[in-house]
């Protein structure tokens, strides 16, 4: 067994803020209860120090004589001779929480590195050692949710414990890869969607701490009349990525959680395609005056109360449900409950079919002491993305009626509205939603919706230095009325409230007022993923669905981030902020990037979302783009991925090179350059390759039976089924992939069909390859050699690509 002392050596400094409020109040109720030095000596003696134990706990009962009770642990850290070391240890051996972790954790890549099958959950020849799977201890998916308008797939994971993440916010951490799958029309097959990730980090505060991930999908959209219900599997695997392709992978640690979800129908639509649907029978000459290539759009028709009421007689939906907003406006304004219960009164309700007889209990209905209805939707999630500072809700929509009216209508919305306590009371953050139809074949399980809200934490990040900032969430779900801004103990008549606790990521400290810029981003990676020696990327993407390691960059460098406290442009028509990003070699002169190129923009109203749609960012006469994201205030302006600038790179720009950012005040002709987290300038190293591999395959001989004797080949040559054919390949690049050989149309395989990195080196290799063509056909096929090296391409996917092929004849023997 391990003693003390060893397992103090292991422990990382902690500070008195990563300490959570139970365990800081236990130290202090023990330090200000000790009778003497030696009762405090006795608990804390800290390893290989003889004789300190005492003589800090001397100091501890003189400071407490001194200024009285201590109120908070940095009163304790603070006295002369304990330090940081010491007052981990005090931490440890007082708190009673902080433990070593298991080998299995923390040795966990050793461990896949002698055995891939240590634990017995992969397929393979290594016998495993431990059969471990589906440990949740640590992290676990708790919800996967659907936004069908914006289409983006969601996923809640929760990390539980201080511990067993790779190191503290300071470190790299460890990545937690969700990978996603869907199954389109629910036959059991799987389509692999991608992976995105997150970092976890050791964090002494309470849990669980709850993080998002974000895929954005292509959905396959159908007319309105088809209800499109997939199924959907995230699969949660901490620190080893869920291989692709593998949708029963089974995590050691994780899990996998499958949901039903729901695709938007189309909103345009070709004439062509719509004609096709009706079957309609159209002359030629009408035809031949349509452009059957243009698009139309659906206008959803929104159902009046009395339509309602004619849906819903046999559904059993409460009157009170599908007049909701009529009830509020009796709740909301009493002169028209005396205008309804007026003789002869055409209120819409009465005409609805309401008793005005239930007045008094419908109103009651609608004013909830603890909680919303939960009976038709609820909240179940809430999490944050830290990679794009968007706060996530994901509910539950349980019934297939309620929701005025089917995927051809309007339908109705579900909104959450975000609050945040940064230590001092509660701060409204936005609202979102998510548009909901009445789903007839809705599963038993429910549709899971989701949520989200783009957040500008600008003014609360701090540096790692400084510890985790860890916040607590609220969030309030309502169905059809969004909750009021100015109240966070706002009690829905539909929905619920969750609150949670997020980690807000180390950032530069940039004081109200000032504009600090802060590149986050770069081409799909976060800057943290990219080596700052090197300019070489390794992780997953962001926003896209890749995985890279060692990678260089190429084609269009996507550049994203935020520039501190914008101003209220878009709601309070304040004049926006201007920036510009500049590139350079390394060791030469800056160059600003001046392209024109487009963005996603959404702007929201209130609650109301209207977009995406594209929006072109251009420089003005002095260089400049436009900030377009606007955060503040009831009216905002979020653009998709948070885009700054889009780098043309070229072939002629190979090698390293550096991109720093500054924000411009047109209003104060103040200038901001961009800070890293810890407030120095930010400069950010990326290596770029726009190279393709080098490529070439060729056939140089032949077997024939049993005679060993290899013959001379070429390429266009004849050979007889059941030869064994013999041919070299090469390719090379600097920052090679892979590469693949196989034979068109299908044949045998060939040896070897795949080589990658890193078994073979960065430089790529040249090797032979063998055909046995034996129970071919007798036909014309090529050998095909594909290569990929390891670039981002585009900020959206792995590898420039390059291919050759030689060519043979099969005839019979």
């Amino acid at each position: 067994m391990e003693k003390d002392s060893e397992i103090y050596e292991k422990v990382s400094i902690i500070k008195p803020n990563e300490v959570s409020s139970d365990e800081s109040k236990k130290i202090l109720d023990f330090l200000n209860s000790a009778k003497n030095a030696n009762d405090i000596a006795k608990a804390i003696e800290f390893p290989n120090e003889r004789d300190v134990g005492i003589k800090v706990a001397e100091r501890i009962m003189a400071k407490r004589e001194e200024g009285g009770e201590f109120q908070k642990l940095e009163q304790v850290s603070e006295i002369a001779f304990v330090g940081p070391r010491r007052f981990t240890n005090i931490v440890v051996a007082l708190g009673g929480k902080i433990k070593q972790v298991e080998a299995e954790r923390a040795q966990f890549r050793m461990l896949l590195l002698k055995n891939p099958n240590y634990f017995g959950n992969v397929v393979g020849p290594f016998e495993p050692v431990k059969i471990m799977s589906s440990n949740t201890s640590y992290e676990e998916i708790m919800c996967v949710g659907y936004n069908p308008q914006f289409e983006r797939l969601e996923a809640v994971v929760h990390t539980k414990k201080n511990s067993g993440y790779g190191g503290d916010i300071c470190s790299s951490g460890t990545p937690e890869y969700v990978r996603f799958y869907i199954d389109w029309d629910n036959s059991g097959t799987w389509t692999d969607l991608g992976m995105v990730s997150f970092n976890a980090y050791n964090i002494a505060a309470e849990k669980p701490l709850e993080y998002d991930v974000t895929l954005k999908i292509d959905p396959k959209e159908k007319i309105c009349n088809i209800e499109n219900l997939p199924k959907v599997k995230a699969i949660l695997s901490w620190n080893q990525p869920p291989p692709a392709n593998t949708p029963n992978f089974v995590p050691v640690w994780g899990n996998s959680m499958e949901a039903r979800i729901q695709i938007d129908a189309w909103k345009w639509i070709i004439i062509k395609d719509l004609i096709e649907l009706g079957k309609a029978t159209i002359s030629k000459e009408v035809l031949e005056s349509i452009n059957l290539k243009q698009e139309v759009a659906f206008q959803p028709k929104v159902l009046s109360l009395g339509e309602l009421a004619e849906l819903y007689e046999d559904k059993g939906v409460q009157k009170h449900r599908y007049a909701f907003a009529e009830v509020q406006k009796l709740v909301t304004k009493p002169a028209l409950t005396e205008a309804m219960l007026a003789p002869n009164a055409k209120h819409p309700l009465i005409e609805a079919g309401f008793d005005i007889k239930d007045i008094e209990s419908i109103i009651d209905i609608f004013q909830p002491v603890t909680d919303g209805n939960t009976s038709y939707e609820e909240l179940a999630c809430v999490g944050l993305n830290p990679n794009t500072d968007t706060l996530v809700g994901v509910l539950n929509v349980k019934l297939p009626n309620g929701y005025s009216g089917g995927l051809c209508t309007a339908g109705s919305h579900e909104y959450v509205a975000f609050w945040a306590d940064y230590g001092s009371g509660w701060t409204y953050l936005g609202t979102g939603n998510v548009n909901v139809h009445d789903i007839t074949k809705i599963p038993a399980e429910g549709l899971k919706y989701a949520v989200f809200l783009p957040v500008d934490f600008s003014a609360h990040r701090q540096p790692c230095t400084s510890g985790p900032k860890v916040v607590k969430i609220r969030a309030i779900l309502s169905w059809q009325s969004p909750p009021p801004p100015a109240n966070p103990d706002y009690v829905p008549v539909w929905g619920d409230r969750q609150e949670t606790l997020i980690h807000i990521k180390p950032g530069p400290i940039v004081l109200p007022g000032s504009h600090n810029p802060y590149i986050s981003v770069v081409g799909n990676m976060g800057i943290d993923d990219i080596n700052s020696a090197t300019g070489l990327a390794t992780g997953t993407g962001v926003m896209a669905a890749f995985t890279a390691k060692d990678s260089p960059f190429g084609g269009v460098v996507t550049i994203s981030g935020h520039i501190a406290f914008p101003p209220n442009t878009f709601g309070g028509g304040a004049t926006p902020l201007k920036y510009k990003v500049f590139v350079r070699r390394s060791g030469e002169q800056w160059q600003p990037i001046g392209n024109s190129f487009y963005v996603k923009v959404t702007e929201q109203i209130g609650s109301t979302f209207t977009g995406p749609f594209n929006v072109k960012q251009e420089i003005d006469a002095n260089g400049y783009y436009t900030y377009l994201e606007d955060l503040t205030g009831n009216e905002r302006k979020f653009v998709e991925g948070f885009v700054l600038a889009k780098w043309v790179t070229g072939a002629t720009m190979k090698g390293l090179w550096e991109i720093r950012m500054e924000a411009y005040d047109p209003v104060t002709n103040n200038t901001y350059p961009a800070l890293n987290a810890d407030s120095t300038s930010q400069v950010i190293k990326v290596y770029l390759d726009n190279e393709r591999p080098k490529a070439d395959v060729k056939i140089t001989g032949y077997q024939r039976g049993a005679d060993p004797t290899i013959h001379p080949g070429t390429d266009c040559g004849k050979f007889l089924v059941g030869d064994v054919i013999h041919g070299t390949y090469e390719v090379t690049d600097e920052h090679f992939n892979q590469l693949s050989l196989a034979v068109h149309p299908s044949g045998n395989a060939v040896s070897p069909n795949a080589r990658s990195y890193p078994i073979v080196p960065t430089g790529g290799e040249s090797g032979s390859w063998t055909l046995d063509t034996t129970g071919m056909k007798a036909c014309g096929y090529i050998i095909r050699l594909w290569s990929e090296d390891r670039a981002i391409v585009n900020s959206g996917s792995i590898g420039w690509e390059r291919g050759d092929s030689a060519g043979f004849c099969l005839e019979k023997a």
